[in-house]
């Protein structure tokens, strides 16, 4: 495996990872909110992936709130061909109030881990807006390993809006350097404690499929 293709594959992975920290929006979207589960609540999401590059990957991921306005998670994802593996453990900040009617800004520390990789740290700034008619809009803007020389930054926009029992999104995320990858999805609860969800996205000319499942508590 080249140097290239294996960048590519743990930056899927890795932003597959990140995407279930998501306590209010939550799978199938990647851009992150800046919200937290309550006190001593917490969720546990599995998923598939193809990523535009063609690699198929497993994601298991729990995380919970131990107090006010922090959460604690930890994931591991595992492309299926060659065994790679990412690793991540962070804690997400909700720095101000939630807003039915309003914005509340999160954050995010973190270090990741990939196959044949060192550790890299990440941080990641969360801003969002809620709308009673018309939904929620999430922005992200971050760095990974940005401790170093290799500081790569990190940036995405979602808007999601629930219709009944369903709810869709559409966003847009990326890193430097690369072509932005455009994806939407849906999720659902087919038990008042267990949801189904999907998404379809594309990036420089490739498709990405997930489909996974989320587990609250």
């Amino acid at each position: 495996m080249n140097h290239v293709s294996h960048r590519h594959k743990a930056f899927f992975l890795l932003m597959g990872l990140l995407c279930f920290f998501n306590a209010e929006a939550g799978r199938p979207l990647t851009v992150d909110d800046a919200n937290v589960n309550e006190v001593g609540e917490g969720h546990v999401e599995g998923w598939w992936a193809r990523a535009p590059n063609g690699s198929r990957s497993w994601t298991l991921a729990p995380a919970y709130a131990p107090v006010q306005g922090v959460e604690l998670g930890a994931g591991i994802a595992r492309e299926q061909k060659t065994g790679l593996e990412t690793l991540n453990v962070q804690a997400k900040f909700r720095i101000t109030e939630s807003q039915e009617n309003g914005c509340n800004g999160g954050a995010v520390l973190g270090a990741v881990r990939t196959t044949g990789e060192t550790s890299k740290g990440y941080v990641n700034a969360l801003f969002t807006c809620n709308h009673a008619r018309l939904g929620s809009l999430h922005t992200n803007l971050g760095a990974l390993d940005f401790s170093s020389r290799q500081r790569v930054s990190t940036w995405g926009v979602a808007w999601e809006r629930a219709y009944g029992e369903i709810t869709a999104h559409v966003e847009v995320y990326g890193q430097q350097h690369d072509k932005p990858t455009w994806a939407t999805g849906l999720r659902t609860n087919i038990l008042p404690k267990l949801q189904l969800d999907a998404s379809v996205g594309r990036q420089a000319g490739q498709n990405l499929v997930t489909i996974g499942s989320k587990w609250m508590f």
